[in-house]
This record gives C-alpha cells, structure tokens and sequence, in this order.
C-alpha cells in the first residue's frame, strides 16, 4: 500500500496457506485478536522468517509498517521507531478470521483502505505510548464456576409474592394500599457518615429557564392540583399541563393518588377523569395512536351510551348526525322497514368506529352537566425521543380537539431532544417538576403494610395463601428489625440503599426486594437475635449480587467503578478522577456543575484518554453517579455540564473503598497483568471450593488474600500512572492508599467475625 504521494506505506508479507504460525496460547478461547511483543513472536520460527523478511523490503524503501500473514493468522507491526529496539515493540495479532465477524466495527475502523488511507488508522493501532499497547485479562473468564447460583434464604418463598405486590408499582386498583403507603413529602434527604448535608433532587437550572416549576406535594396535588381545578373552573379548555420527574420518582404513583384514587371533592364532582397508560403499548405510532383514542372514547364512556339502548343514543351523542342522516341517507324510507333500520344500524357502526367524533360528542355530553374533561397521557418515558414527541403531539391534539385539559408526564433527561420547548414556552408555567421521596419513608410504610397483612389471617390467607403460623411470625419478626434499621439514617443498610438509588424508588425497592430475598441476608440469626445492626459486607453482597456467587457487572445493578472500558488507552481510576474532579471544592449541599470541554480537555490532555472518559461518563450518567444539567442519562456531545450526586459522593468517599466492594469487582475487573489475573483466579476457584465443603474462615482468608492482591495490583497501576503521566499527587491521595488503609482497618474485624462464626451453617447453595 502507498501513500497520496507514491512513498511506500504498508508491506504484507503473504506465506503459503500451509505455513504454520504458532502463536502463544490466548488467555481466553473466545480471544480472536490481541498486542503481544515481537520478541515473544519470533521465538517461533516461520514468524522470525517472515518478519526478517518483510523488515528487509522496509528497510530498502524507509517503510515503516508492515504485517505478515499465512491466510488466517496476520501480525502487523512498525519496522523500526526512533530510541527504541524494535523487537521491544508490541504487534497487533489477528488470530483468525473470526476477529473479523466478531469485531467488524474494530476490524473496518482500523484495517479497512479507508480507515488506513484517510484517517491514519495504523499509527493509532501500533503506536507504543503507554498505556495502548497492553493487553487486558479477565479472571472471570477461567472460573468456570462463575455463573452458580445462590439459593434464596428460607423466608424468601413466602415473602416474595408480597414482595412483589408491595414493593413495586401501586396497584391502579389499591385504593388501600395507595392510601396506606403513598409518601407525600418530596424532599429526598440523605445523611451519611461524616456528611451532615442535604442534596435536593430538584429542579435544575436548565428546566427552570423554560419556566418550569417545582412542585411541592403535601399529598393534595400542590400547584398541580390547583391548576387542573382551575382551569375547569374558569373555562380554560384546550391547555397541555407536563409533569417532569426523574426515572422512578413516582410520576404515575403521584397522578394516580391525585386523579385516580384520591382527587379532590371538587374535581370528583365536576370533572371527568380519563388516565391513558402507555407501559405496555408498542413503540409504533399508529399503534399508539389507535391505543389513546380507542381507550380515550371507552374512559369518556362512563354510562355506557355506546353499548346502550340505540333511541338513547341516537337522541344523546348521535343527534346531530342523525337529524342529517334522516334528510339524506334516511330520506324516503319508512321507520318502520327493514331497509331503513339497517342502513340505520350501518350508520351507527360508522359513527361509533370514529372515535374522534364520539370522543367529542362524550365531552359535550359530560359539559353539558357541567362537567369538564381531564385527560392524563402517562409512561411515555420508554419511547424514544421521536415516539415521545408523538405522544405529546397527541396530547396536544386531544386538548385541541376536545377542548379539554391535558397532563402528559415526561422523564426531565427526555426533555433535552424532545420538540416541546416552544409549548413551554408559549405556555408561561405549563410544566411542574415533581421531586422523589424519601426511601427510607417508602421502605417503612411498605414493611408496615406487608406486617398488618401477615398479622391478619383472613388477609394472609386473601393475600398470600396458605402460611404456617410460626413462617408468619418469623416474617414479621425480620420485616420489624428491617424497618427498625431503615430508621436509623446512618445505618450502612440505609445509606446503601438511597445512595444507590439516587431518588430513583422503584429503583430502590428492586434493591430492597433483592436484599429482602437474597441468600446471603441471615434471617435466622437475625430474628434470633431480635434486632441487627447491618455491617457493610452484609448489605453489599446481598445487593449487588443477590442470587449469584460471583459478581457480573452486566447482571447487576451496581457497576464496577474500577472496570477498564476501553480496549486500549484506559485506565482503572478514570471513574474516580472524574467523581474527584467535579465533587472537590464542592458545595456538598448544593454541587455545582462543570463543563463538561473543560472535563474533557483535562483528560485528552493529561491522560490522552478520551474513549475511556466518555464511556466512563457514560456509565457514570447511566447510573446516576453524576447528573447533566440537561438531565441526559447518557453519554452524548449534547452533555454540556455535569454535577456530582450523592451516589458520586457515597461511592468517593465509602464505597470504593470497601473490603466487600472491592472482592466482588476483583474477578470481574479486566486488569493489564497476567500475573495479577492468574492470582484472582486461582483464588477465587480455591474460595468457591471452601465456600462448597463448607469452610468459612479459610474462604475469608482468601478472600482476603485475594483483595490484597488486587489493592496491590492497583497500586502498582496508579504509581505507573503517577509517574508517565506527571501527577504531581502525595501518596496519600492516591486511590489505592485509601483502599490499603480502609482493608488494614477492615480486615481484623473480618476475619474475627468469621472465627466467631466458623461452627455456624454455611450460606446454602444450588439452583432456585
């Protein structure tokens, strides 16, 4: 291959399909390519031949790249580079064809004409900066018992179809339950060990531009309330009001207590209510439509009419076209042939299908008993930008159309790409945001709920079948010391809980739900016990991993702060940087933003990492460890600027740093020593083993051993850093010196507690 200019650019050097290429054996099967050095390649012979070979025509043309190939394995390598031995150099090897179907987009973006020719693909692949040229190993790849599952603990099988019903989504048929467990403060507030601060989940300066405001709830409605009652009163038809809220802060739990189970004695007096949920209808427009219209018509229906006796009809909703139909389709027939009542019979079966006509002749009917119409368009949030803005198009339409009040509901992080600005802003004060309760309220009224259904044998057996007596009790005994712990807000349980969360509760209920039923949660030495006061390790665990023994990332709720995100230039601490960046110097009250160029530019500059920024960010965003300004959940060029949450805050200062935390991630974590790999897997294939015979303090050991390790490894990773990259940093702000002194003071507890425990049964085990 040549450059624009005709000077030589790329040699391939292709051998016969039947030259052997004996490369070392991958670390792992599924492994289709990796960077190895030239001095470990040429130990095999046909490889040394080739290389020398192609270098000689390099050499003879100042070439710089080249690759050598058989057919299906391909070497590509730089020939030669300035103050450096050339076989000191890491090659990219191809180990077979599959790398190019099961990495297409790799393979296109740094191997295709193009990508070489015109974006200078090969200097990027095979440049020797540090860090790019490591290979990165999986432990959990060589634990072959990585996927075993752990049974749930012995409560679970009665607890779990209440858990179900009552820590999740409010029934639209609960009345009760509603009643009974809906949280009307909304101010979402944490307290943390050596944090006495507040962080509001608020309005952001963003939505407050286009004049949204906050809504204070106190359980009638607020603002919101007072609006819809409003407008029925003086006549101010045709207005679409939009409830923005966070992911799981309790939008659809909020409208349906308001207009549903709980309205207002005014509003059920003199108003018709028409709640459209969307959850479960496809993303297709037409479906949709079809969906809003058709259910818009049976809402407005509440007598009946159109089912009902067809004079009845004809002289209410259909009077208009039939006094039409009568000077036209119907003129010249008798009323009383069989003629006219068919094709009176056909009339009606058009009329009744066109369900904007009926829907507007139901308002008249509902007005002309003095009675507005309310129409709420709920769980848009699923669909996409383009799909969300059609519901609201839609909205907009019905309130239009029928002269009505429109409620739609909409996450804030959907509101950056959608189209309803200029609504917004041509409605002065047409939007309220609603902000998320408080968890640990949630969790308490649900516990006490669940406990008066069990205490209560008629609604036991209603509820939940069939429980024996002593179960019963039981149940009730570990919901009490829960809910006793969930009261104490510096509880490790608590904090975990609504950090984690982030005002996302139905979020935090699934963790709740999963920590309830997990295996690893002692039921019965707690209830023998009468109270418990939960160490960190026996609520992490249970959490992050409830139903499995190892810790994936992909198939928990809780990521891996320590992962390496992209193939090449990364780095295990980027995640932190980022959360120490933006949350030092901080208002802990109130964190203010940082532009997210500036972020960018300190980490293209200093570390040359921009990859693993965004897909840091990205995950950061995702899991609402840091907020935009324009509340995108993702990452994007439209992120503009970022905040620290408290979920950043928790994970900074405590979690991170966890003994439990960090031997749940030690296996999942790709690190850059094989080494390091080899130890952590070995251990935990040894810890898996003691776990199965029942060996508690030689697990813990371990564990141990095994967490040391991986700090040790880490270590050594950030002074690496500290040292190519020019951080001027003491030791002791370094990210592995506080996780060294957190595991020193953590570890003699540890294994304390598992000597005390050695004689006690093991955590069961096998498939649920």
């Amino acid at each position: 291959m040549k450059k624009e200019n005709g000077d030589d650019f790329l040699f391939i050097e292709a051998k016969k399909e039947g030259v052997f290429f004996e490369l070392p054996v991958p670390h792992s099967k599924t492994e289709t390519s990796c960077y190895m050095s030239i001095k470990k390649l040429i130990s095999d012979q046909p490889i040394k031949e080739a290389i020398q070979q192609v270098r000689t025509y390099c050499f003879d043309t100042g070439c710089e790249y080249a690759a050598i190939t058989n057919g299906h394995e391909w070497i590509f390598f730089k020939t030669f580079e300035k103050g450096k031995r050339w076989d000191e150099s890491q090659a990219f090897v191809i180990r077979n064809l599959n790398f190019f179907v099961d990495n297409y987009t790799q393979a296109v973006n740094s191997l295709s004409f193009v990508a070489i020719n015109e974006h200078a693909s090969l200097p990027t692949l095979l440049t020797t900066a540090s860090p790019k040229d490591r290979s990165i190993y999986y432990p959990k790849e060589k634990i072959h018992s990585y996927s075993h599952a752990i049974a749930s603990n012995r409560l679970a099988s009665t607890l779990r179809p209440l858990a179900y019903n009552y820590f999740g989504v409010i029934s639209d048929d609960d009345t009760e339950f509603m009643e009974r467990c809906y949280v009307s403060q909304r101010d979402y507030r944490t307290t943390f060990e050596g944090m006495h601060s507040l962080i509001h989940d608020s309005l952001t300066p963003y939505l407050e531009h286009y004049g949204v405001k906050q809504l204070e709830d106190t359980g009638k409605g607020g603002k919101l309330g007072g609006r819809l009652t409003k407008n029925l009163k003086k006549g101010r038809h045709g207005e679409v009001l939009v409830l923005f809220g966070g992911k799981g802060s309790g939008k659809s739990t909020f409208i349906k207590r308001l207009l549903h189970h709980k309205p207002p004695r005014w509003l059920i007096d003199h108003s018709v209510i028409c709640i459209l949920d969307l959850l479960k209808v496809p993303d297709e427009k037409e479906v949709i439509r079809n969906y809003i219209w058709s259910n818009l018509v049976k809402s407005l229906d509440k007598e009946n009419l159109l089912q009902g006796n067809r004079s009845v009809l004809l002289n209410t909703l259909f009077s208009d076209r039939f006094e039409v139909a009568k000077c036209q389709d119907l003129s010249g027939l008798s009323p009383d042939s069989e003629t006219y009542n068919v094709k009176l019979n056909e009339l009606i079966a058009t009329w009744k299908s066109d369900h904007n006509y009926c829907a507007k002749r139901l308002v008249n009917f509902w007005s002309s008993r003095s009675k507005g119409v309310i129409v709420v368009v709920d769980n848009t949030d699923q669909y996409a930008s383009s799909i969300q803005d059609f519901c609201f198009t839609s909205a907009q339409e019905i309130s239009s159309e029928l002269r009505c009040v429109t409620l739609i509901s909409m996450r804030e992080e959907r509101f950056y790409d959608s189209k309803i600005h200029g609504v917004l802003d041509a409605f002065q004060n047409s939007g309220f945001h609603i902000s998320s309760p408080n968890p640990s309220e949630v969790f308490k009224k649900r516990i006490s709920y669940t406990n008066s259904i069990l205490n209560d044998s008629a609604r036991r057996l209603e509820y939940a079948g069939f429980i024996d007596s002593q179960v019963a009790k039981d149940c009730i005994s570990y919901l009490k010391i829960l809910s006793g712990e969930l009261s104490n807000l510096n509880s490790h349980l608590t904090q975990f809980l609504t950090a984690c969360s982030h005002g996302d509760t139905r979020l935090s209920l699934d963790l709740f739900r999963s920590f309830l039923l997990s295996g690893y949660t002692n039921v019965d030495e707690m209830i023998s016990a009468g109270r418990w006061n939960f160490q960190i390790h026996q609520v992490i665990k249970p959490v992050m991993t409830p139903s499995r023994y190892f810790y994936d990332e992909s198939l928990s709720d809780i990521p891996n702060i320590y992962q390496l995100r992209s193939n090449r230039s990364a780095s295990h601490f980027t995640a932190l940087r980022i959360l120490r960046k933006i949350s030092k110097g901080s208002d802990r009250t109130s964190p203010s933003y940082h532009p997210m160029s500036g972020l960018r530019s300190y980490f293209a500059e200093t570390f040359n990492m921009v990859e693993d920024f965004e897909k840091n960010i990205d995950v950061l965003l995702k899991h609402s460890f840091i907020e935009s300004s324009n509340r995108l959940d993702f990452y994007s060029d439209a992120v503009d600027s970022i905040k620290v949450t408290n979920y950043g805050l928790y994970m900074i200062n405590n979690l991170a740093f966890y003994f439990t935390y960090l031997d749940l991630v030690s296996t999942d974590c790709g690190v850059f020593s094989q080494n390091a790999s080899n130890h952590l897997t070995e251990a935990a294939r040894k810890e898996f083993s003691l776990f199965s015979d029942g060996d508690r303090l030689e697990k813990i050991k371990v564990r141990l051993d095994r967490v040391e390790k991986f700090i040790s490894y880490l270590s050594e990773e950030e002074f690496r850093e500290r040292e190519i990259f020019s951080l001027d940093m003491p030791e002791s702000e370094m990210f592995s010196s506080r996780a060294k002194i957190q595991f020193a003071s953590e570890s003699d507890k540890v294994l304390k507690s598992a000597s005390k425990k050695k004689n006690r049964n093991p955590v069961s085990y096998g498939k649920r």
